[in-house]
């Protein structure tokens, strides 16, 4: 095996995947790379029918190779490790163009396109609420404009994107409307408010909101999760309430907030500007990259975080840093639309790494196994075992 710590391999397999490898550290990589036999990963278009036999061939070799190195170096940390890099390194689809090195006469999307498994990665999908109660799916609609509220326009847009053109001049004054974003487990979606505030919605996740902002303030409701730049504006404060107990206030900023009900705390993370929490009698202050947690006794706490790791969902990653199999599970359940069963409890450990959400679930729960944790499949639910 090559030189390299799983810190370095991990730094490296970052840069491949986001195109900030220099060619001297690409070769560093590639050289660890080669350090496995050929034969290992060799395969013929006719002996693989699906991209988890693919996949598992390739991973194969390198989980064996990493459980012996991080064995005889890391001794009862070795799973803690092998998982930090394998998370990293292979989940990532992108990295299996590099593994299969020249082998190109069966691209692995071929090879995915042919998978077919009850359990499969989210995507741009949502349902849209009118004031009269007329739903819109999303994903069934044309791009281009859907309909109007008063003289507001509500255009869809590429990409699972919304927006709504702001017709507050010409409403000013007017009984305000609201309409419902809604994202079902396995979902997401994009929404310009008539403000120009984006909000980014995660899975399972619901937003109500006035088609105009003509009020003194700018007031929004969510259950879930989702990340907001909101539109400056000096006089007009945009507030997101949350579980009717809870206000994050601000005027202009990045934030995001989490609030499932499953999840024992509501937490607001800021990233750029400033915000005011409140809820219970209390408040506080957030400086960027601080996170308000309010449990749901009512404590509420802040600290300093990593805010690219709460945010890495907006950008397609989910990002571990020492979590338990339950709060990895969590997230992948309402991502892929997966019951999650622990038939003999559940199994203790953290996990650490980063998963691309466009991973095929056979891919992501192979690479959780390197804890030791084993995993099952039937239909939708997926069986957690020690």
């Amino acid at each position: 095996m090559s030189d390299l710590t799983p810190e370095q391999i991990s730094l490296l397999a970052n840069k491949l995947l986001k195109g900030t490898i220099s060619p001297e550290e690409r070769v560093l990589f590639e050289n660890w790379y080669n350090t496995f036999p050929d034969e290992a990963i060799e395969w013929k278009e006719e002996d693989v029918h699906s991209a988890e036999e693919l996949q598992s061939r390739m991973l194969s070799p390198i989980l064996n190779a990493i459980r012996d190195e991080k064995v005889h170096r890391i001794s009862g940390r070795k799973w803690y490790w092998a998982a930090a890099v394998m998370l990293t390194l292979i989940i990532t689809g992108g990295i299996y163009r590099y593994a299969v090195k020249e082998k190109q006469d069966r691209p692995l999307a071929d090879a995915q396109s042919k998978a077919k498994n009850s359990i499969v990665p989210g995507r741009n999908k949502a349902t849209l609420t009118l004031a009269n109660g007329d739903v819109i799916v999303l994903e069934d609609e044309k791009n281009g404009a859907l309909t109007k509220q008063g003289t507001v326009q509500i255009i869809k847009l590429g990409n699972g994107q919304l927006a709504y053109k702001d017709g507050q001049g010409k409403d000013a004054g007017k009984p305000v409307s609201f309409n419902t974003l809604s994202t079902p487990r396995g979902g997401q979606y994009q929404v310009t408010l008539p403000d120009g505030t984006v909000v980014w919605m995660n899975a399972a996740s619901t937003l109500i909101f006035p088609t105009a902002f003509n009020g003194k303030d700018r007031t929004v409701k969510l259950k879930g999760e989702a990340y907001f730049e909101v539109a400056a504006n000096d006089h007009q404060p945009f507030i997101v309430s949350v579980n009717n107990n809870m206000e994050v206030k601000v005027l202009g900023t990045h934030f995001n907030v989490m609030a499932y009900g499953e999840e024992p705390a509501v937490k607001t993370t800021l990233l750029e500007g400033m915000v005011k929490v409140a809820g219970n009698n209390k408040e506080v202050l957030l400086k960027p990259g601080q996170q308000a947690k309010m449990k749901n006794t009512g404590e509420l706490n802040v600290l300093a975080v990593n805010v690219d790791e709460v945010v890495a969902w907006k950008n397609g990653v989910f990002s571990f840093n020492d979590v338990t199999i339950e709060e990895v599970m969590q997230q992948l359940a309402r991502w892929y639309d997966a019951e999650v069963v622990y038939p003999d409890g559940i199994p203790k450990g953290l996990f650490r790494g980063e998963i691309d959400r466009t991973a095929d679930i056979s891919t992501v729960l192979k690479i959780l196994e390197v804890s030791g944790v084993k995993f099952t499949v039937e239909g939708h639910k997926i069986l957690v075992r020690a």
